[in-house]
């Protein structure tokens, strides 16, 4: 119930939501939003710290960063290189 209290939610599991539902269907998004939460509950009983959450802008540049590194490594396997675009 969690999970799909979250989906139009402006938070890092919202956009978790939405992002998994345009690659996996929203069915499948609702199970890993779910599985999210509850390993985000499971670590704040284990080791008894508070919910410090990501704001929407947080968690959309540690993703854009998660992104570029892999992009990055990808391209080096295939034998090339990312440059980033002078502006």
């Amino acid at each position: 119930m969690a999970a799909q209290s979250v989906k139009q939610a402006n938070c890092s599991f919202g956009v978790l939501y939405r992002r998994l539902k345009a690659r996996l269907g929203p069915s499948q998004a609702t199970v890993a939003t779910a599985h999210a939460i509850a390993r985000t509950m499971y670590r704040m009983l284990k080791y008894q710290i508070e919910y410090d959450p990501l704001t929407v802008n947080e968690y959309q540049k540690q993703y854009e960063e998660q992104q570029i590194k892999y992009m990055k490594k990808r391209a080096a396997k295939l034998g090339y290189a990312l440059l980033p675009v002078a502006a």
